[in-house]
């Protein structure tokens, strides 16, 4: 029996007996689509943090894979299978295993209930184990990592020659002496014959050789050559250069939190590594750690606020054959989403269906699509803590009156309490707080003549039971995709009253700017041509409309790729939600992810003060700003995913200011020729923004080529997240997830134009 300490949970006694267990290796069953099992070695490892696996004797012999745990985003019991993938199985002995921000999945299907469960625990407790991992302790696991990736005889060293391989791979052109001098410093062990270093001696070699110069001499500014800062130094250094005023206690506490000396702790003191432990730090970087909590007003009408958005959420690739998949849902909300789209139609047994209606994409169900949302809609993650402000489904109703019934039996069953639909209209537009924890449909809804013509916006509308199909699937159907030759985009489809009671936010057809704002409906929605044509016409016009409405644009019908619109004219405008294709990992995706990093990412920003009514600008007018930027270094730029072996990039970086047309601007660094592992630029920019609360700045880290420059990585965010002083970010994939070790220095200052 498993022990156990008072408060019922595993003891540490039994925690890491499990872990032991887990590291020697299971063999467990990977579940390939179609019902096809292989098994498999699997082993935990939580000194690296890896989870690996060995595969077949005859295809990878002694090869094996690993998965570094602080790629995997959730562990779920087999029972919450929203691929149908586990249904021939007994859901009870599998598991899940969600890597990465696109939510691939990984089905293992164990021999026995226990060890399911033991596979579970582990995992969680090793995810744990990686969330509260210091800076150091980050480090030196992606140095072993690093070495277990040169190992190639798994012998557990390497030798010289192999570690100059591994250098090239990490993009680290250096001179042959110099390393064979930290070589010899860290092979402490002296063994005889061929001299070689083991896991720990690289983790220190790699220290040795990953100094940064330009690190120490920002510290030598102030430690008037003593080699070290007092707590008084450290004050000073925040003052000048951070524009932050730190008092005696708060420089002291970060000492004794980043310096690794337990002497100079002590003594309050602050050597050059602690320094740079410091600098790496969260809080030091360039996006303000204040916004990664939830600081704004949440009070206010939710017209007020733009709305992280998704279209057609359940695709995962391109608009016309795409597989559909529940998993979308799951990534979107995730990923911060706070209103996902669902395109309903009538499916076989009384069984509504979504999918891309005219075209060949895949079928997914209804109902488990909103099991999916009841789950996830909510739960909070270390990458999104910030899920619990209401979640909007936007439904594009095709469906028959018969079926929209059996929507709205799932809908009551399954949301239950979560489901916000008042009987009775409230005296004003709720506010993001007001519906903290509700689900809400957004669709077409009836009149309900009790109320008459006195009913607040949103709550009723002159529809007399009829709601028409949404203009997306008439684009479809009008750009030569599949279509039936019975189907009719121009028919009426009956609203059943049972569905209709079930919509909390009233969708009106957009027939003009005036006509909609005097319709008393909630939501209206605008193609992307469509909405850019009115902004150009008439931007007031546009602004006053979403100043009493939500506003959703989304993607051209022709967009079959799954391509992307730049979100920022309508943002400029005041569109509260401007949905994206969030499969597609393009610049429109980053801007989004990086506007909505702010206010804790929880999915609701409010908007500028000169959007709001007149009433609800309290805000002075935002000032002209000057951003200036010093370009300092860079550090472990990995390779392009298609990079020749072998070869080590030319880097350079784009600086890019996106926003209102005036303030829409871009510069470059140089090109720093065969150095992506620490190059130093020390380069100027600087932008003038006369809209600041309305920009996004964004990163891009490429290689130079002859023809097209190869993607590396980017960072992005909201102008006024900006830190002042020296700054790191951390650079991402074009899917957002972070790359390791790969960072960009800063010098920041903002000042009035």
């Amino acid at each position: 029996m498993e022990a156990r300490n008072s408060n019922g949970n595993p003891s540490k006694a039994g925690i890491d007996k499990l872990l032991y267990m887990l590291s020697q290796g299971c063999i467990l069953h990977k579940v390939k689509s179609g019902g096809l099992l292989y098994p498999r070695t699997y082993y935990l490892d939580t000194e690296n943090m890896v989870l690996r696996y060995s595969g077949s004797e005859k295809r990878l012999r002694k090869k094996r894979i690993s998965w570094p745990i602080s790629k995997i985003r959730e562990v779920r019991e087999g029972e919450k299978d929203y691929s149908k993938r586990l249904d021939p199985y007994d859901r009870g002995r599998c598991l899940a295993i969600v890597f990465g921000t696109n939510h691939e999945v990984l089905y293992l299907m164990c021999d026995s209930y226990q060890l399911r469960d033991d596979w579970i625990k582990g995992l969680r407790f090793a995810l744990h184990m990686d969330q509260y991992m210091d800076q150091k302790q980050q480090t030196d696991r992606w140095i072993k990592e690093a070495f277990q990736m040169a190992d190639k005889n798994n012998d557990g060293s390497l030798d010289f020659e192999e570690i100059l391989k591994l250098l090239k791979q990490l993009n680290a052109d250096m001179d042959k002496k110099y390393v064979q001098e930290l070589f010899n410093k860290a092979d402490t062990t002296k063994t005889r014959g061929k001299p070689v270093l083991d896991a720990e001696e690289f983790v220190k070699f790699y220290h040795m050789l990953t100094e940064r110069p330009e690190i120490d001499e920002i510290f030598m500014k102030y430690d008037d050559g003593k080699g070290f800062w007092t707590f008084t130094d450290l004050c000073k250094f925040f003052y000048h250069e951070q524009k932050l005023d730190l008092t005696e206690d708060q420089s002291k506490e970060l000492i004794a939190a980043y310096e690794p000396q337990k002497q100079l702790q002590l003594e309050d003191h602050l050597s050059p590594i602690g320094f740079r432990t410091l600098l790496a730090s969260h809080d030091q970087q360039l996006f303000n750690p204040v916004h990664r909590r939830v600081y704004q007003d949440m009070t206010q009408p939710i017209i007020n606020y733009y709305i992280s958005s998704s279209h057609n959420t359940y695709l995962t690739e391109d608009q016309l054959r795409g597989p559909s998949r529940v998993e979308a849902y799951i990534t979107a909300l995730a990923r911060g989403c706070r209103c996902v789209e669902l395109d309903c139609w009538d499916g076989p047994d009384d069984e509504p269906i979504i999918y891309h209606g005219y075209t060949l994409t895949s079928k997914i169900l209804f109902r488990d699509v909103l099991s999916a949302i009841k789950d996830y809609a909510f739960q909070s993650s270390p990458l999104n803590p910030n899920n619990r402000y209401p979640v909007i489904l936007s439904i594009e109703n095709h469906c028959s009156v018969r079926q929209q019934t059996v929507m709205a039996t799932y809908i009551k069953s399954i949301f239950g309490d979560l489901l916000y639909a008042p009987e009775e209209p409230p005296n004003r537009i709720p506010s993001p707080h007001d519906l903290m924890g509700k689900i809400i449909i957004k669709a077409k809804k009836m009149d309900n003549p009790q109320m008459g013509k006195k009913l607040p916006r949103g709550h009723s509308s002159g529809d007399d039971g009829e709601v028409s199909d949404e203009d997306e699937a008439a684009d479809v159907a009008s750009n030569n995709v599949v279509k039936p030759s019975n189907a009719n985009t121009d028919h009426k489809i009956k609203l059943s009253p049972e569905f209709s009671d079930c919509v909390g936010f009233k969708a009106v057809s957009f027939k003009g700017i005036e006509e909609s704002i005097n319709s008393n409906g909630m939501f209206v929605s605008l193609g992307e041509s469509k909405a850019l044509k009115l902004i150009e016409n008439n931007r007031a016009g546009v602004i006053k409309m979403n100043q009493h409405m939500l506003v959703r644009t989304y993607p051209a019908g022709s967009r079959t790729d799954s391509s992307n619109y730049n979100p920022l004219p309508m943002w400029n405008a005041g569109c509260q939600v401007v949905a994206l294709n969030f499969q597609t990992a393009s610049e429109p995706m980053q801007l989004l992810q990086a506007k909505f990093m702010d206010n804790g990412g929880c999915g609701y920003l409010l908007k500028p003060g000169f959007l709001l009514p007149d009433e609800r600008s309290t805000c002075p007018p935002t000032s002209r700003k000057r951003l200036n930027i010093t370009i300092i270094s860079g550090y472990q730029f990995p390779k392009p995913n298609d990079s020749k072996k072998g070869e080590i990039i030319d880097p350079f970086i784009k600086i890019e200011i996106h926003g209102v047309k005036d303030d829409t601007q871009q510069c470059k660094t140089s090109v720093k020729t065969n150095n992506g592992f620490n190059p130093r630029w020390d380069e100027d920019v600087s932008f003038v923004l006369s809209r600041p609360d309305l920009a996004v700045v964004r990163f891009v880290v490429y290689d130079q080529d002859r023809y097209v420059d190869d993607f590396i990585g980017y960072f992005a965010l909201p102008f006024h997240s900006i830190q002042e002083g020296y700054r790191q970010c951390s650079l991402l994939t074009k899917r957002g997830d972070k790359i390791p070790q790969a960072l960009v220095l800063f010098k920041v200052e903002i000042s009035e134009a």
